[in-house]
């Protein structure tokens, strides 16, 4: 196939100087200009101290564990301002990180050098007070994955079409430091969005922050911490909240200085975590338990939702028997106190008296881990944050399928149904396992979820501007304190509100303690 060149993008002039990208749709009226590796404001510098905090040990912790934390001495620096005109046209390196799916292989080396962002812009005429802006921050358990991968779906090379940005919004990919070192990165390209966007003609009254898994788990904290709460204004979570038991791990707040920059490369997950690594806490960018950070932080409109079944892909290769069954009883069971109890009650409300050969057996598996790792914190996120605002807060469930989203993975699945990251397809018209062909249903579903981030993104509603008549097929109504389960729920037809997960939600088999985690005594 013939490589296409692309004819240049407007130059923008930014506070370090001025850039010039491509103009990735250029026939039409809708066209859309892209400035790919930007470098973010810590490009340049190691930004991490270690140091004995004695305050910080108890006597379980080893006298040679030093608290990493992130100090003072050496603040973040802003890029070097440039002469002339600087090109970006291409997309940085992936982070450093291990190799972890066949997708891994084929993004390039890694490198130190990576913490770049990604703008794509409309480039027609600047509406009144600007484009909203839509900040997006990929996934990957925080030890891997990258903006690029998520992002190429914006390439014509690639023959895809940005969704996002034909519709009005400026969408932006942040390319963060993996491992204990992200939140800072992240925290950091949020101000650079403050400072620069206007020149692209975003409007910086007007930011969403919007991410999957990890980087699910990043927007809510980000909205927590003290440093960030003002610096977007709306939030979406897909498939993580900081209620999530695997977003905040409370053995990283004590690190050994030198296994830094080492562990999250490690091939082997530790026993008792669903992530290797996780945000590295201190008294600075979390200076509070997380309920206080939550009571305290700036409210704003949120959508938060899950697919079908999540835990479906940690299920790779599982089989339906005895032994299966409890590798998956210890998945939904990690970090909880008094194991074999909850082993037991798991077994009789999932499980019961259904046997291996019933497809049902593997599919109660697979709602186990779901419920465990991802929907309970969610629906706890939703409890918690609709009881102190009013903003309002959308609960969604993806549960559209169609097999040729599984990808590669279709046939180490038990079970065949819409499982964690399929629903990244109907955004960004690019999958995260595999490229369904877009028949008329495909289009149908990716135009009703895209139009509802869209419209959240500019209005903070997913129903559009007009609170009396939806944009959408169905009204999505959000959640109120008398119903936080209410969910919007993305079919294969039309979508429709449920209460499925109410259920859920009134039981306390998952209750999550990620407040006890940020607890500083």
């Amino acid at each position: 196939m013939a490589h296409i060149v692309y004819p240049p993008s407007r130059i923008v002039k930014t506070a370090y100087g001025e850039v010039r990208g491509r103009r990735l749709i250029y026939e039409g009226e809708r066209q859309v200009d892209a400035f790919q590796e930007y470098p973010s404001p810590l490009h340049q510098l190691a930004i991490f101290d270690s140091k004995v905090d004695e305050t910080k040990r108890n006597s379980e912790i080893p006298k040679n564990f030093n608290y990493l934390h992130f100090s003072g001495k050496r603040k973040p620096q802003p890029p070097a301002r440039w002469e002339g005109v600087k090109v970006t046209t291409e997309f940085a390196a992936r982070s450093m990180q291990g190799p972890k799916n066949p997708q891994d292989y084929v993004n390039g080396i890694p490198s130190e050098d990576s913490l770049y962002l990604n703008v794509f812009t409309p480039s027609w005429d600047v509406p009144e007070g600007g484009f909203p802006v839509l900040v997006f921050i990929h996934g990957g358990a925080f030890a891997m994955g990258d903006a690029s991968w998520k992002s190429k779906m914006f390439c014509g090379e690639c023959g895809q079409i940005n969704l996002q940005v034909t519709r009005g919004v400026i969408f932006i990919t942040i390319q963060y430091r993996l491992g204990y070192l992200g939140f800072l990165t992240t925290v950091e390209a949020l101000k650079w969005i403050q400072l620069n966007i206007g020149a692209f003609g975003g409007d910086t009254m007007n930011v969403t922050l919007m991410g999957k898994s990890a980087g699910a788990a990043s927007v809510d904290l980000l909205h927590l911490s003290p440093h960030s709460t003002n610096l977007f204004h709306k939030a979406i979570t897909m498939s993580g909240t900081a209620e999530c038991r695997w977003a905040l791990l409370a053995k990283l707040r004590l690190l050994p200085a030198e296994a830094f920059g080492v562990k999250m490369f490690q091939q082997e997950k530790e026993d008792n975590a669903d992530f290797e690594v996780g945000p590295c806490l201190d008294g600075d960018l979390f200076p509070e338990p997380l309920d206080v950070l939550r009571a305290r932080a700036t409210a704003k409109p949120f959508i938060t939702g899950v697919t079908k079944e999540e835990g479906l892909l940690m299920m790779v290769g599982r089989q339906s028997t005895p032994e299966g069954l409890e590798e998956t009883l210890m998945d939904a069971t990690r970090d909880c106190q008094e194991i074999d109890a909850m082993k037991c009650e798991l077994r009789g409300r999932f499980i019961g008296d259904t046997k291996q050969d019933d497809p049902a057996y593997m599919r109660a598996q697979a709602g186990m881990i779901s419920d465990a790792v991802f929907v309970a914190g969610t629906l706890e996120h939703c409890r918690r944050t609709v009881a102190i605002q009013k903003l309002p807060v959308c609960l969604y469930v993806f549960e559209h399928f169609t097999p040729s989203i599984l990808g590669y993975l279709e046939g180490a699945l038990p079970i065949q149904d819409t499982t964690h990251a399929c629903e990244i397809f109907y955004l960004f018209k690019k999958g995260a396992f595999g490229d369904p062909e877009i028949n008329v249903t495909e289009k149908r579903v990716m135009n009703i979820f895209t139009s509802a981030f869209t419209n959240f993104a500019k209005f903070g509603n997913p129903n559009g501007s007009d609170d009396a008549t939806s944009a959408l097929p169905v009204q999505w109504d959000s959640i109120t304190e008398e119903n936080p389960a209410l969910s919007y729920v993305f079919t294969s037809e039309e979508p429709k509100m449920c209460t499925d997960l109410a259920e859920l939600l009134s039981s306390s088999i998952f209750a999550t303690n990620t407040s006890e985690v940020l607890n500083h005594e």
